[in-house]
């Protein structure tokens, strides 16, 4: 399902999205175009229990917070520091 269709279906939600098909912006920006929806909640905490079980599984996804625009980027920023 398209991304557009996803956001206008589920206004103000927070969505699990799968199975993604993104448009590389540039080097560090990609675009969402679409994916499938896995789950749909307006606890933030749930669905980012959600995320977490999903990525344990090995599925690639992401969420959408509910002031997510219709254009869906996503920036990849590198972790500095020492994790634990």
């Amino acid at each position: 399902m398209k991304w557009s269709e996803i956001r206008s279906q589920h206004p103000d939600k927070f969505i699990l999205i799968g199975d993604i098909v993104e448009e590389r912006i540039s080097g560090s920006k990609s675009k969402i175009l679409e994916g499938n929806i896995l789950e749909v909640t307006d606890d933030g905490k749930a669905i980012r229990k959600a995320y977490r079980r999903f990525r344990d599984k090995g599925y690639n996804v992401i969420y959408s917070l509910p002031t997510t625009p219709s254009e869906f980027v996503v920036e990849d920023v590198p972790i500095k520091g020492i994790l634990k």
